[in-house]
């Protein structure tokens, strides 16, 4: 029997079919709990909230909250910057960040996994 070889197929024939896009993480994200406050930006109504990493990179940050956010809602996020990420960084750091990925936990669990990615950010 002859081996077939599989064709990847484009991004825009793949659309709407069960591929995934490629890795395109370029930082390297680290596994660690990470205290954060976020809140959503230009909605009053949504309160900050305390929440703790799953992972983190310097590029963004998946953890779960309870807040009703949205794929492409911007948030701001405040956290001290881990020393496995930026060495030698004392300082509470505050991101503006869109939310990329939103999971729901558990089947009748209230809170979903948000994954963010930073877009900018200021050390105080």
């Amino acid at each position: 029997m002859k081996a077939k070889h599989v064709r990847q197929p484009s991004a825009e024939q793949s659309r709407g079919n069960l591929f995934m896009p490629t890795e395109q993480r370029q930082t390297r994200r680290l596994i660690m709990r990470v205290p954060m406050h976020i809140r959503a930006l230009g909605n009053p109504a949504h309160a900050e909230e305390l929440v703790e990493s799953m992972n983190i990179s310097l590029r963004g940050a998946y953890f779960p909250t309870s807040l009703p956010l949205e794929i492409g809602s911007y948030i701001e996020v405040r956290f001290k910057m881990p020393e496995e990420i930026v060495a030698g960084q004392t300082h509470e750091w505050t991101f503006t960040a869109r939310v990329i990925h939103r999971q729901q936990l558990g089947r009748f669990d209230k809170k979903f996994g948000l994954g963010v990615y930073f877009l900018y950010y200021t050390a105080h």
